[in-house]
């Protein structure tokens, strides 16, 4: 197999911990379009954290709750 020094080992875990950071980092954006919008953002970022394509793109296009619409009442 292959030799493995302490740089590569470090080098590796380094990488590791930079995905990590970017991934959370990603799913924080629809969570934070769903926060402005009104909804939960904790759900949102779980949701997101494993799903963050789809939820990126349902909470650009979803229903804003925190303006609410006007009724038409004649």
């Amino acid at each position: 197999m292959f030799a493995t020094t302490f740089l590569g080992y470090t080098f590796g875990a380094f990488v590791w911990i930079l995905g990590i950071i970017v991934w959370i980092a990603i799913a924080l954006l629809p969570a934070t379009i769903a926060k402005n919008k009104g909804h939960s953002f904790i759900g949102w970022f779980l949701l997101s954290i494993f799903f963050w394509w789809i939820t990126l793109f349902v909470a650009l296009f979803m229903h804003d709750r925190s303006h609410p619409t006007a009724s038409y009442s004649s």
